[in-house]
């Protein structure tokens, strides 16, 4: 009997439980996001902000950043997704079908840099932008460049040479290289060859049915020959800039330690001084911001001139660095579209950009965003620049045909300065963009 009756207590408090559960309990949104570059505590408040406004509750699923693609994929395909996946992957890198469609006053207001790269074929918007739409190009020690006798603006590839001879002669590295962190280096290159892409559609078209390698063999160098006969081939412009983005090692313009060198030595070495020019992202303010607070205001951010001639120059807006997706399957998929609405509206939004100032990816949204000096200044240069994207996320006549041809291209420019050559950097891009397009029976590879 009293068995009994100790059963039907603990029946009558799981009942009790779980009513006071449905009345007083709120929903769980489930996010999964890596543990990459793009300040996920930053992000986690800022989502915080948007559940306490929609009276959620959120639960984080983190991956480390080289596993996150792989780990988000396996788990579309198995059905045991979170609710809301914040990410920067384009939509080859995972199936469209597997996201939900989205609703909101905000997606007429998205750029037309970052729009294309949010639709499915369809036109549907698959993708909310969250970060900034990054500028990427040289940070700079005022300072430095003062004592060196430089004065900007620097507009080519020989205007640089001559700041750099003038920069190491005053006792100063002149360009700061971390190529003990993959994915620094590259943005020598990927600030500099979109505009060579966007003045030769065939060559886009060479690229991706495999009709045009990225390297010049020597008995092609001048020209090659197409239906309508023999024309200047354009990728003899592309090796020139991996070329003179090479020459900096080179010609001794790079710190001594280089392929030990970290981002963070790097933050060291341009706040103190220690050198002129450092490639970087501008979220890098923040950081500097918080590591550096009483030097941050020495610190400038220009593009980088690596190209010869002046009418090739850019100034880099990326698209935005983060985006917010709904799982399709999940069967909280609706209060995921609106947690992502809710993130899009003032009060969150403004906290993120507090927190994490950039070049929002909306127009007119009704209020005013949080920009660095960073991004202030790339737009000064961007009123006599024209503006481009990296090459593979920019867009070609309304689309972005490059998206798939990455090729680990931060593994090649890291290996171009642990001792490639451009012609064996460059082919080694092609071939893992090659078997990346082979994967998805691309044809021509």
């Amino acid at each position: 009997m009293k068995k009994m009756l100790s059963i039907l207590m603990c029946l009558l408090l799981t009942v009790s439980l779980s009513v006071y559960a449905c009345a007083e309990g709120k929903t769980t949104l489930t996010v999964m996001m890596s543990s990459g570059d793009f300040g996920p505590d930053t992000i986690k408040v800022a989502l915080g902000k948007a559940a306490e406004i929609m009276g959620v509750e959120l639960a984080f699923d983190v991956y480390p950043d080289d596993q996150f693609l792989n780990v988000v994929n396996t788990k579309l395909a198995t059905g045991n997704a979170g609710d809301i996946i914040v990410h920067n992957f384009g939509l080859t890198d995972v199936s469209a079908s597997d996201l939900a469609p989205l609703s909101g006053e905000w997606i007429d207001h998205i750029t037309t840099t970052t729009k294309p790269l949010c639709l499915d074929p369809e036109g549907n918007v698959l993708k909310a932008p969250l970060g900034g739409e990054s500028n990427m190009g040289f940070l700079y020690n005022k300072k430095v460049l003062e004592a060196s006798g430089v004065k900007l603006p620097i507009r080519n590839y020989a205007e640089l040479m001559a700041a750099c001879d003038q920069i190491k002669a005053a006792g100063f590295v002149p360009v700061y290289v971390s190529n003990k962190e993959v994915w620094t280096a590259q943005i020598l290159l990927l600030t500099t060859m979109t505009s060579v892409f966007a003045n030769d559609p065939e060559l886009i078209q060479g690229i991706v049915t495999n009709t045009v390698k990225p390297w010049v063999d020597d008995f092609l160098k001048v020209v090659k020959k197409n239906k309508d006969g023999l024309r200047s081939w354009q990728s003899e412009k592309l090796v020139k800039l991996w070329e003179n983005a090479l020459s900096l090692k080179e010609r001794g313009y790079i710190n001594e330690d280089y392929m030990s060198a970290t981002n963070d030595m790097a933050f060291e070495a341009l706040a103190e001084g220690e050198c002129a020019f450092y490639a970087q992202l501008d979220s890098a303010y923040g950081t500097l911001v918080e590591s550096y607070p009483e030097k941050v205001d020495e610190i400038g951010m220009m593009y980088v001139p690596l190209w010869d001639d002046e009418a090739d120059g850019y100034v880099l807006f990326g698209t935005a660095i983060n985006y917010l997706s709904a799982v399709k399957a999940s069967p909280k998929a609706e209060t995921a579209k609106e947690f992502i609405n809710t993130m899009l509206s003032e009060e969150a939004l403004t906290l993120y950009y507090q927190l994490s100032p950039g070049a929002v990816p909306y127009n007119n949204l009704g209020f005013e965003l949080n920009m660095s000096p960073f991004n202030r200044e790339m737009k000064g240069y961007a009123e006599t620049w024209p503006s481009l994207g990296d090459f593979n996320n920019s867009t070609y006549d309304g689309e972005t045909p490059l998206e798939a041809f990455y090729g680990a291209f931060n593994e090649q420019i890291q290996g171009l300065f642990a001792g490639k050559t451009v012609r064996e950097a460059m082919e080694s891009w092609y071939n893992a963009y090659a078997a990346d397009a082979q994967a998805r029976r691309v044809e021509g590879f």
